[in-house]
């Protein structure tokens, strides 16, 4: 029940609302989706000689046209088939909490958490299909088509930190500048052109044109608690930090850099990164993603030799982190529900308690944004305390790292908004991935 200090927030996004980002995800882009998933089964067909692996197969690939089928032709969602997980059960009784909802008359953010999972039960209940990574394909040309980004952000830092720039903790000032630059580096990780940053070397970190840099990129930050979050984090170094994960690919990579970072400068002791249990959001990062990027890394078809010796180092530094337990992969099966995350301290009270054991809790991304906020319809203005709701006020410390590309977006005074308006208009500026929000919480 809401209460007083939590009122009751604003009704939240459905695909019925003309004109919104939710109605054109519906009808344009989820059946692109899903037939997309098709294609990918196609390819992977093709490449089997098991004629049982094939025809089962064959029925995952048809169960696929229904779906898109379904959404294209605004069908009822209906309940989901048991596949043995236990979610399937919260799954059905939110479905029908929302009584009789179609595919262009649902809630935003629960039916596309519900479509995944459906498309998930296809292959959880298959015998030679069940670890398939319908998205592994696409994630793996994402990353091998940001080479020329990698090795650029990979030379830049192994500079920064053969200068020890990083444990010169008597330069308070070049520390908070070169904490901004990795968290815009981790706010912007997916996008690969790194050419929006400064070049992250000591010498322009204290130069003029480095700090104009790192200054215009904050304004297309429209609600930035960077300097809240580093007084935080700088009067609270050295113990674990917590990043739930976004994409795979090149931004699995930034936010590798970025934890290793934090690891380097002494904000953290370690670094917990949360990830996916199955194939989610078309690109989120499933267990084995770091693997497959590591190994990436060190393929000498893409980096090839000493011309990428950066890569080669930074690889095994980061392979050493995750040898020695500083960098470790944890799972929970509440990233892939159908619930919000003001939710989790009922839903999943063990991973909550154990989140608030950690001194920040990084959450990267638009679905995850979209999760804090309740993906409610709120006033641009309204502060990002609120619109987390019962999260505040709890103890858990919060950074949400996020470029904007749903319609759902707050912590933004009159005057900045007024300017991005402007600027974008017709709503661009939440949707065009252009503008970005750091929003911070002290738990207080």
């Amino acid at each position: 029940m809401p209460s007083a200090t939590h009122p009751q927030p604003p009704k939240e996004v459905w695909t019925s609302q003309e004109g919104s980002m939710a109605r054109e995800t519906a009808i344009i882009r989820w059946p692109k989706i899903v037939q997309n998933m098709v294609d990918d089964m196609e390819e992977s067909l093709g490449q089997s000689d098991n004629p049982e692996q094939i025809s089962e197969g064959r029925r995952i690939q048809a169960s696929l046209k229904i779906i898109k089928q379904e959404i294209m032709q605004n069908k009822p969602l209906h309940p989901l088939i048991s596949d043995g997980r236990p979610d399937i059960e919260s799954y059905n009784a939110q479905l029908e909490s929302f009584g009789s909802i179609t595919w262009h008359n649902c809630p935003w953010l629960f039916a596309e958490c519900y479509m995944y999972r459906c498309v998930q039960t296809l292959f959880s209940r298959s015998s030679f299909w069940t670890n398939y990574d319908i998205f592994a394909r696409q994630k793996l040309n994402a990353f091998v088509a940001s080479h020329a980004a990698v090795e650029e952000l990979c030379e830049r830092y192994i500079s920064l930190t053969d200068k020890s720039a990083l444990l010169d903790k008597t330069d308070e000032e070049a520390q908070r500048l070169i904490f901004y630059e990795m968290t815009e580096i981790a706010l912007w990780g997916n996008a690969t052109d790194l050419s929006l940053l400064s070049s992250l070397s000591l010498d322009q970190i204290h130069s003029l044109q480095g700090k104009k840099a790192i200054h215009d990129g904050q304004a297309r930050i429209v609600s930035n608690g960077m300097p809240e979050a580093w007084d935080y984090l700088k009067s609270n170094r050295g113990r674990r930090v917590d990043i739930v994960l976004d994409n795979a690919g090149f931004e699995l990579f930034t936010d590798l850099v970025y934890a290793l970072y934090l690891l380097d400068s002494g904000l953290a002791s370690a670094l917990r990164l949360h990830v996916k249990s199955f194939p989610w959001f078309v690109s989120d990062v499933l267990p084995h993603d770091m693997g497959v990027l590591l190994s990436a890394l060190t393929d000498p078809s893409l980096f090839p030799g000493s011309k990428h010796q950066g890569v080669r180092l930074l690889a095994e530094r980061l392979s050493a982190c995750h040898k020695d337990g500083l960098l470790s992969i944890a799972e929970h099966a509440f990233w892939t529900t159908g619930f919000d995350f003001q939710e989790m301290p009922v839903v999943a009270p063990e991973l909550h308690d154990d989140l608030l054991k950690s001194t920040l809790v990084i959450l990267k991304g638009d679905l995850n944004y979209r999760k804090l906020v309740r993906d409610a319809n709120w006033p641009h203005t309204v502060s990002f305390k609120e619109a987390i709701g019962p999260l505040c006020g709890r103890g858990l410390k919060i950074l949400a790292l996020r470029t904007n590309k749903a319609d759902v977006c707050v912590g933004l005074d009159r005057e900045t908004l007024d300017r991005v308006e402007a600027e974008a208009p017709g709503k661009a500026w939440v949707r065009n991935g252009k503008y970005a929000v750091i929003n911070f919480s002290d738990g207080v």
